[in-house]
């Protein structure tokens, strides 16, 4: 079972969750349906978690809204007809998972209705409600699953959810017909007050083998088939089911994009860098060692997320070096000022981004500047272990970090220290490269430009020079973008984002960092050519289908699934 730091806080007394005062009718405010889509897991788990709203008058039959979609069979039904969420738990949930923050909006639990006037706590199993001309029965909690941890990022989201409670609700059909916004939501009937949602959770999930309380609750005939089940067994074995596998998946299905780790190590390189060593939580056997090149993704409070390269380690204990920006948006700044040892941060999969070419064995330039560095770190030790021919050309303002490992090079490395007058000779240094060599650079944008410019004037192939970019340019050639699904065709501007497009003619697409960091605002696409830009995704999810809308481009003509 996956290890987790959270510590529940105590639980409600069952005695009080019982005879809620009935509420007074209240508008519904929207509605919302989905298609099943491999929207989880790096694209390889089906959901229709991600659900859009409804415009006009919806039809609602006996199975609930006809355009909604149910991945796992057991999700949808006569007793499953319609999940409602309340809308005040999203505001907790951002107090409680602030890295998760971004997520947390109406609609984010795959619910086709919510409001803030009822929750679990003033519901109960049998309530009849009068949504405009149709009539919904309260039948059973919803039961959480796996997939609630990939869609919030949070590795135990679905146990939490169960464990406070915050599970929403289901509804079977009584009466069908068409409602639309602002239909108003009324109770008819109450014949059970003693059995809210709340309180048949308590003994669903927290006091779960209380033997008197299960046989009270099988007795309720409105409860839905699959909730009483559960109870049905519990009392004919004696045993408490396992929970496990729907919480958690199995080893292809648990969340393992996000972890928790440690800091355990906060080091001074420089007035400027910062070394970070962090170790994570959980116990990994035989942990790998970081590949050349690879840079791993920061959760830093909010909605801040970062990627930086690792310097060294393995995934179990991994180092980063973080020079503090004076122009930070919040990531240098973060690590640099608020984060202390012992502190717990939620931290991305260790990708290699920026590889030693395959056929890179017979001469590596290496040109770096400033904090730029940390790209290469890595692969210096590999470098070294395979006996290549490398150069390390090494260009600094004053100071020098991570000094130890580039004096370590011997006479594979030259600094070039600006304060005491010593200059970076491209013409001088890749006038030497052939058309064997591979160049590799990092550091600011002047410097990664003139090498790519004076590469070119020796004839070296562009395939030969490879670049590590601190930051994602948005803008580049116009396309086209057609929307399988609505329909509609997106023109997208050359100074113009993917994802601002798409907001401009409707779309909702969920976004954080929009620098390429973070992931949030991945579509998927079905057809075309994509320039693939930042570093939120995976290998896998490129090659699968998939953009990140706020820096990738397509190329031409981009058919998405939206």
């Amino acid at each position: 079972m996956p290890i987790s730091t959270w510590v529940p806080p105590p639980p409600p007394n069952p005695d009080t969750l019982v005879n809620p005062a009935p509420f007074k009718p209240f508008p519904l405010i929207q509605l919302r349906a989905g298609k099943i889509k491999k929207s989880l897991g790096n694209g390889k788990i089906e959901s229709a978690i991600y659900k859009g709203p409804l415009t006009g008058p919806v039809e609602i039959t006996e199975l609930g809204i006809p355009t909604d979609e149910h991945a796992f069979h057991l999700h949808g039904g006569p007793d499953k007809a319609l999940l409602h969420y309340c809308t005040s738990h999203y505001d907790e949930w951002k107090k409680e998972l602030p890295a998760s923050e971004h997520h947390f909006k109406p609609g984010a639990f795959g619910e086709n209705l919510f409001n803030t006037e009822v929750s679990e706590m003033n519901l109960c199993i049998g309530d009849r409600l009068a949504i405009g001309d149709i009539v919904v029965e309260v039948s059973e909690p919803r039961g959480p699953c796996y997939k609630l941890n990939h869609r919030f990022e949070v590795k135990d989201m679905a146990k939490r959810t169960q464990t406070l409670l915050r599970t929403g609700w289901m509804y079977r059909i009584i009466k069908t017909g068409t409602i639309t916004a602002g239909d108003m939501i009324s109770l008819l009937e109450r014949p059970h007050p003693e059995w809210t949602i709340a309180r048949v959770m308590y003994y669903l999930f927290i006091e779960t083998s209380n033997v008197e309380m299960m046989k009270q609750i099988v007795q309720l005939p409105q409860l839905g088939w699959d909730i009483k089940g559960k109870f049905q067994k519990r009392l004919d074995r004696g045993v408490v089911e396992d929970h496990n596998s729907r919480l958690f998946g199995g080893e292809d299905e648990k969340m393992d994009a996000w972890n928790e780790y440690r800091l355990v190590e906060k080091r001074r390189e420089t007035s400027t860098v910062t070394a970070f060593i962090f170790e994570s939580i959980e116990d990994i056997p035989e942990p790998p060692p970081v590949e050349p090149g690879s840079h791993v993704r920061l959760k830093l409070g909010g909605k801040l997320v970062r990627a930086y390269s690792v310097v060294s380690g393995t995934s179990k204990r991994f180092e980063l070096g973080v020079a503090l920006d004076p122009s930070s948006r919040g990531g240098s700044k973060y690590l640099h000022s608020q984060t202390k040892v012992g502190d717990i941060l939620t931290v991305g999969r260790i990708t290699a981004s920026f590889p030693l070419a395959k056929t890179a064995d017979r001469h590596i330039i290496i040109i770096a500047g400033g904090i730029g560095i940390t790209a290469f770190l890595t692969a210096f030790t590999y470098l070294q272990e395979t006996n290549q021919d490398f150069h390390l050309h090494y260009a600094v303002a004053e100071e020098i970090p991570f000094a130890s490992q580039i004096a370590a090079l011997g006479s594979k490395a030259t600094i070039y220290n600006k304060s005491l007058g010593q200059r970076l000779n491209l013409p001088a240094i890749l006038s030497k490269a052939d058309l064997q060599t591979h160049i590799y650079t990092c550091g600011p944008p002047r410097l990664m430009e003139a090498v790519v410019a004076t590469a070119k004037s020796y004839g070296i192939p562009e395939s030969s020079v490879h670049i590590e970019a601190f930051t994602v340019a948005t803008s580049g050639d116009p396309f086209t973008a057609e929307l399988k699904q609505s329909g509609k065709t997106v023109e997208v501007r050359a100074t113009e984002s993917l994802l601002d497009a798409l907001r401009a003619v409707g779309m909702e697409i969920d976004s954080s960092c929009e620098v390429g960091n973070c992931g949030t605002c991945r579509v998927d696409v079905c057809g075309g050519r994509v320039e693939h830009r930042g570093t939120g995704l995976l290998g896998e999810e490129m090659e699968e289908g998939a953009m990140l809308s706020c820096v990738s481009r397509g190329v031409g003509r981009v058919v998405l699934d939206l």
